[in-house]
């Protein structure tokens, strides 16, 4: 069944993670929490101790059928841009809401629907006007100023006002860059209940962890030398009333000068993780020192591609592989070679996608600049991967109480194996469970690898009690693990 999962209910390559804290050498000895919440490896929570490992960071590959929606209507201009993409059990079908730039005045949100996520449909809606005057289109929300664009839309778990069954949040120039908040007995037919405001400066009180909603947004760095980008994070309980604004992303010491980050997107909604983890797809704007800039210096010119980072509270933020690209753009002169945007993942059949919107030319080819979405994939759970620097390498996991029966692991080995030992809190092997009693996991590959060992020992002899896991890592990739009931 394909399906959007939240948190509450080809360009292929690899990278080294130089993530903030992964060494070799005992990490923090605290005990943390695992429940049966799958354990996956974007940064240092459940990791302890490493020896001869390293983190990789492995590129979404682009399905080979892209773009998937092109603009191919009178009202759509040549640009599309924005793709909110989820999947609706309720009506069987997966639901994308996206932007068509008729011109730099005139900008559309339009709606389109696939029972697969790949072969899309326009239907005519019959609700707004485009610009020939008439109604027979796909457009969806024009706006209080005609520019439309929705950064956000969700089934709403806030709400069991049918009337309040969907959610959107969304920008119209009226004047400069004003929130307005929304919502739809049907996901069409849209009553904006707040016009926000300009969020880019918002402060207020503190930024609390997981909050109702929360937002990614552009805003000028003020510490480099010339005008930047960078990333400003603010909440809400009601989309109504925001504060906690505070900086989620900011130009690095080590960052190369010409860069900036253009914008990042993540699912708004606090409660929506990927098992515990907010994800953010941030664009890393590497500029042209000598291209085009506004009278002010702001920069024009550069490439965009999506890179990756990660928090567990919305609040701080950690890259992953620093600026490496999640999504790069492809080589020059494809319809994606000149900026990419990829936004939040859905899982869909215990795999993950991604809708990005890419654009044939650099960011200041205004006038000739076309874009359509594509979509990328990953395995499940497949950003990065543990593996030997060489041939070998130990994992052992932070003390945490087990609380289930049955150990699986996301892994490939082959060409290799993976063992896994389970110790107690000091480290010590627990009998009957050692590392040299355990089945390997050879020549597999696999999201749900089952670990055993010798003597059919079982974990529910020792549930409750405090452990670590060790895993032994033989040219093998280890993705995530997980302790199922």
């Amino acid at each position: 069944m394909r399906r959007q999962v939240l948190g509450f209910l080809a360009c292929v390559g690899t990278v080294l993670l130089c993530a903030v804290g992964w060494c070799e050498s005992p990490g923090d000895a605290g005990a943390v929490t695992v429940g049966t919440t799958r354990q996956v490896f974007l940064d240092d929570y459940v990791v302890g101790e490493t020896k001869s490992v390293r983190r990789v960071l492995h590129a979404a590959v682009r399905h080979s059928g892209n773009p998937v929606v092109a603009p191919d209507r009178p009202w759509e201009g040549k640009i599309l841009e924005g793709p909110t993409v989820f999947w609706d059990a309720t009506l069987g079908r997966f639901r994308m809401y996206y932007w068509a730039i008729y011109s730099p005045e005139v900008i559309y949100t339009c709606y389109a629907e696939s029972e697969d996520g790949i072969d899309w449909r326009k239907p005519t809606l019959g609700l707004c006007e485009g610009p020939d005057g008439g109604k027979q289109n796909n457009i969806v929300l024009r706006g209080e100023g005609k520019q439309a664009r929705t950064r956000y839309v969700a089934l709403n778990p806030y709400s069991t006002d049918p009337e309040r069954r969907y959610v959107a949040l969304y920008i119209d120039n009226v004047p400069g860059l004003t929130e307005f908040a929304a919502y739809s007995p049907d996901g069409l037919h849209w009553k904006t209940i707040a016009k926000i405001g300009d969020l880019r400066n918002t402060t207020g009180a503190a930024p609390t962890p997981n909050p109702a909603f929360f937002l990614l947004e552009q805003r000028w760095d003020p510490t480099p030398s010339h005008r930047c980008r960078a990333i400003w994070r603010t909440e809400s309980a009601d989309l109504v009333h925001w504060s906690g604004g505070t900086w989620a992303l900011q130009r690095m010491e080590s960052d190369p000068t010409e860069m900036e980050f253009y914008h990042a997107t993540s699912h708004f909604l606090g409660r929506q993780t990927y098992d515990g983890l907010h994800l953010g797809y941030y664009y890393p704007f590497r500029t042209f020192a000598e291209g085009k800039k506004l009278p002010d210096g702001t920069r024009l010119a550069g490439t965009v591609d999506t890179a990756l980072m990660v928090s567990r509270d919305t609040i701080h933020w950690q890259r992953v592989a620093g600026t490496q690209p999640l999504l790069a753009r492809a080589p020059d002169g494809s319809w994606d070679g000149g900026m990419v945007y990829m936004h939040p993942e859905l899982v869909v059949d215990r795999r993950l996608r991604f809708y990005y919107s890419g654009w044939q030319y650099e960011h200041s080819m205004e006038g000739k600049n076309s874009a359509a979405i594509g979509l990328a994939t990953l395995r499940l759970d497949g950003f990065v991967s543990l593996e030997p620097e060489e041939t070998e390498g130990i994992v052992t996991t932070k003390p945490f109480r087990l609380e289930g029966t049955r150990l699986v692991v996301n892994a490939n080995t082959r060409g290799g194996k993976v063992r896994v030992g389970v110790l107690d809190e000091g480290g010590q092997p627990l009998g009957g469970f050692e590392v040299g009693r355990a089945a390997a996991l050879a020549d597999e590959d696999g999201l749900d690898l089952p670990c055993r060992w010798e003597g059919q020992a079982s974990l529910k002899t020792i549930r409750g009690q405090t452990v670590r896991l060790q895993f032994e890592l033989t040219r093998s990739k280890l993705y995530a693990f997980e302790v199922l009931p």
